[in-house]
């Protein structure tokens, strides 16, 4: 690996990050949670608390990481998170309390987002000095291969290991990169690029600050619920129980390249527009479920999905952070952070009291649906000389 030059080595640092952290440590509940429904007898309520559970630690850990100074207690926190997120994914296969798994998931959000945001800032800042922003969105890959590896772990070792021995392979497996993270990030210069900037490439405007912000929070509840209950909902159709895994693996191979593609759009034809696109992907799919229950909705569905949800976080973020006197990114990470808390919650009493997947479904679109038309007023007002 030392012969790779180390802007791809601090890349490749990165994109294991949040394949550690984000594809497995926050996202390997999807997969996962029809078998522990099996095997522990819950029903969607308490899915949705556990999954709160984790968003609410991401939530706070995000807040906690905007105040972590740069240098050695960045690079400690993210160490820290790295170790957090596997042990605590491992040890939920050592518990069958929900009280434990309420605290395990909860620490595990705050190690995701220690790690996360300390990693992006160390690999941003490092880019940005040699003036190759643009491959941060290499690094954003990761959460989509950890997706994709950790569904394919569930179906493919599913016939032979309980959910227990499923959370703890995972752990193991997330345990042998951590070397390789802990080696490639760090505090450190990159050596200068010799490539030119691209002068016909779109820089993004930023946007005023609250209708964006009532927007991502809205992405932060309408995402989630898919999230967290698409492989669930997938395999209770009848006929369709043998694809909930594949829904989920697709999410995760569409995410794989989806921050890079995403980008190359909004620097053509500018981050606002790529951004609207993207929601309008996004709600489509968390819809197609909704209005098919065939395999082929399914299927595109996690195509639509997996190739919008990290990228719209990579267009926001842009356009939004230096708010609010420059607190603009702790506040939009908060907001999102409270919308995601909120609706794996929402859902799973509502599918456990009267209503269904359907319309937990079908109203979460509609928040999306409340989120694009923000993100259209935003626009709208936005000086003609940002």
């Amino acid at each position: 690996m030392r012969a790779m030059h180390p802007t791809n080595r601090m890349l490749l640092g990165g994109f294991l990050t949040l394949a550690i952290v984000m594809g497995v440590g926050r996202f390997y509940y999807t997969p996962l949670l029809p078998l522990m429904q099996r095997d522990y007898g819950f029903g969607p309520d308490i899915a949705g608390i556990v999954a709160a559970a984790n968003f609410a630690g991401y939530l706070v850990g995000s807040l906690m990481a905007t105040v972590v100074s740069r240098g050695a207690p960045r690079l400690a926190a993210f160490r820290v998170g790295i170790v957090a997120s596997i042990v605590t994914t491992f040890a939920m296969g050592l518990t069958d309390d929900l009280a434990l798994w309420l605290v395990l998931r909860t620490v595990s959000g705050l190690a995701s987002a220690f790690a996360m945001i300390a990693a992006a800032g160390m690999v941003a800042e490092a880019l940005a000095a040699i003036g190759a922003e643009a491959r941060l969105s290499w690094m954003f890959g990761g959460v989509g291969i950890g997706i994709a590896g950790s569904g394919l772990l569930v179906h493919f070792a599913a016939p032979f290991i309980d959910s227990a021995g499923l959370w703890m392979a995972a752990g193991l497996l997330t345990a042998i990169l951590a070397p390789i993270v802990f080696i490639e990030i760090g505090e450190r210069d990159l050596p200068a690029t010799l490539r030119a900037p691209d002068p016909r490439r779109r820089v993004p405007r930023p946007l005023p600050f609250w209708p964006l912000m009532l927007n991502y929070s809205c992405e932060g509840l309408g995402y989630s619920v898919f999230a967290t209950f698409i492989v669930a909902i997938v395999k209770s159709r009848p006929g369709l129980e043998g694809m909930g895994d594949w829904v989920w693996i697709i999410a995760g191979l569409a995410g794989l390249p989806s921050c890079l593609f995403w980008s190359r759009m909004a620097e053509r034809f500018g981050f606002s527009a790529a951004l609207m696109a993207a929601y309008a992907a996004q709600i489509v799919g968390v819809l197609l479920p909704v209005a098919s229950d065939s395999g082929a909705a399914a299927l595109v569905a996690a195509v639509l999905f997996g190739g919008t949800f990290m990228a719209i976080t990579l267009l926001t973020i842009p356009l939004g952070r230096h708010g609010l006197g420059g607190r603009g990114f702790a506040v939009l990470t908060a907001g999102f952070g409270l919308g995601q808390m909120l609706g794996p919650l929402i859902a799973g009493f509502l599918v456990a009291g009267d209503g269904n997947y359907d319309m937990a479904l079908a109203g979460s679109a509609a928040v999306l649906g409340i989120g694009l038309v923000a993100l259209a007023v935003a626009i709208r007002m936005r000086p003609a000389t940002v």
